[in-house]
């Protein structure tokens, strides 16, 4: 009788840990595919951006010194991004650390009452209820880490976004003129 719940304990050990394991892949696959989505707009972004800087400096040549001006400004305005990319990567890495931690602490709650379970349909119950807080609580956090994507892609993407605007109507005029 002993090795018959030894063997159960370990069968529902071997078994939590093939879905802890299935979870960490998940989160960590949602992670780097939130994290490539991320960085593949942003270059997109920033090589139309850039395309569009050389098309409105090519026009310009004429006048040195407001091309001048404009490109400081143009890197004042990629600095300032750069810094809310690195600053939004920052709070992503965060909130990822806590997520993980979060869930391991939950996954060892999970594991202690899961070792308490009285019958093999108490332990399936247990590790269905696990199962399914896990995934919910992933599908939340990865949500979120999404939604602050977005925010801080927009974010970044403002002072770019407002020196296109300004060379468009800088250097429009004298084409139009």
């Amino acid at each position: 009788m002993t090795t018959k719940k030894t063997s159960a304990a370990k069968s529902a050990q071997d078994t939590l840990e093939a879905v802890a394991e299935a979870q960490k892949k998940t989160f960590d696959d949602a992670v780097q595919a939130g994290t490539d989505a991320f960085a593949k707009g942003y270059e997109e972004f920033y090589n139309t951006a850039r395309d569009k800087m050389d098309e409105a400096q090519k026009s310009a040549f004429e006048n040195f010194d407001q091309v001048s001006d404009f490109n400081r400004e143009n890197v004042e305005a990629v600095i300032v991004s750069s810094n809310i990319v690195a600053k939004g990567f920052e709070v992503v890495g965060k909130e990822v650390a806590a997520y993980a931690q979060k869930a391991a602490e939950a996954n060892m709650a999970a594991a202690k009452k899961l070792s308490s379970a009285k019958n093999p349909q108490e332990l399936m119950d247990m590790q269905a209820e696990w199962a399914k807080t896990a995934f919910d609580g992933f599908v939340a956090e990865s949500t979120k880490l999404q939604d602050l994507s977005v925010k801080v892609s927009n974010q970044a993407s403002q002072p770019i976004s407002e020196r296109i605007n300004k060379a468009v109507e800088t250097f429009s005029k004298p084409i139009a003129a």
